[in-house]
């Protein structure tokens, strides 16, 4: 394992002083269980993103971080050589964590017994191409207030279905898809009180305009209300290409976190060097993300 501080420098001798984890990272998912933050994130930095691993980052301030080595693709039975290590997320369930993941353009899932794994990866991937009409990409996880979880998907078009208990398979019938706005990819749904809102990227992550929209909605069948800009390019400061991202509530308060990924600013702007930062997310009177 590797210990992370502020002043440490990247496996690619570069600073990246933007970045708490002070590396090329991308399409992160961060959870806290118990009194830890858990980071769970694309490796970048490669050509065409093609790692063949995930890492997971662990810190106790959000500034000092651990990375541990959880999974190989070559640990992954159906995986062969194909396309790399994307946009992993964590759902916990009845004392085992699950990972969800992408490896060859397929969503995989892999099994622990704690979140900095060893995790077994299945024999099977959990959706493949071909079963539903999107590239199936960039999974998330949102558990409702009755502790109901679900996963969602897609390229193109949005994915959501409702997750057994165990988090082990889809419920038959539960799927459902649309097409939110100018939607890329990367959906993820959050619930506040009685209002859930659901975001998502639009445009090309190589493309420096890539940004999140968000919509809200009084259920999860609707009726949305008109998207939104919630993070954008601010070219004038050259941060570039605000993207994928994961919308994080700290346990027992009404304190919100968005993490995202950006062009790295070091003057690595190709879609293949990113890195993820954090911002305070907040809520006006009317409910509007800001």
């Amino acid at each position: 394992m590797e210990e992370f501080a502020s002043a440490h420098q990247g496996s690619t001798g570069m600073g990246l002083a933007s970045s708490p984890l002070h590396r090329y990272c991308a399409d992160p998912d961060l959870v806290m269980i118990e009194d830890r933050w858990y980071l769970y994130c694309t490796e970048d930095g490669l050509p065409d993103w093609s790692s063949h691993a995930f890492y997971v980052y662990e810190s106790r301030d959000l500034c000092h971080w651990t990375r541990r080595k959880i999974l190989d693709l070559d640990q992954v039975p159906w995986w062969h050589g194909g396309q790399g290590a994307w946009a992993p997320c964590l759902l916990v369930r009845q004392g085992r964590c699950i990972l969800y993941f992408v490896a060859d353009g397929q969503v995989g899932q892999a099994v622990a017994p704690g979140p900095t794994g060893p995790f077994r990866a299945a024999q099977e991937p959990f959706i493949t191409r071909g079963d539903y009409d999107c590239l199936p990409i960039d999974p998330s996880v949102f558990v409702d207030d009755d502790d109901v979880p679900y996963l969602l998907w897609g390229n193109g078009r949005a994915y959501m279905g409702r997750l057994s208990p165990d988090g082990l398979r889809l419920e038959e019938g539960s799927v459902c898809s649309a097409v939110p706005d100018n939607f890329r990819e990367a959906i993820t749904v959050c619930r506040r009180g009685d209002i859930y809102y659901a975001s998502w990227s639009e445009n090309d992550t190589r493309d420096p305009s890539y940004r999140i929209r968000w919509s809200s909605a009084p259920s999860l069948d609707g009726p949305w209300t008109a998207p939104q800009i919630l993070i954008k390019a601010d070219y004038a400061k050259g941060i570039l290409a605000t993207g994928h991202h994961c919308i994080t509530r700290v346990p027992g308060r009404d304190d919100w976190i968005v993490a995202y990924h950006r062009f790295a600013r070091d003057g690595q702007g190709d879609g293949c060097h990113r890195e993820i930062v954090f911002a305070p997310l907040e809520f006006a009177d009317d409910g509007a993300m800001v």
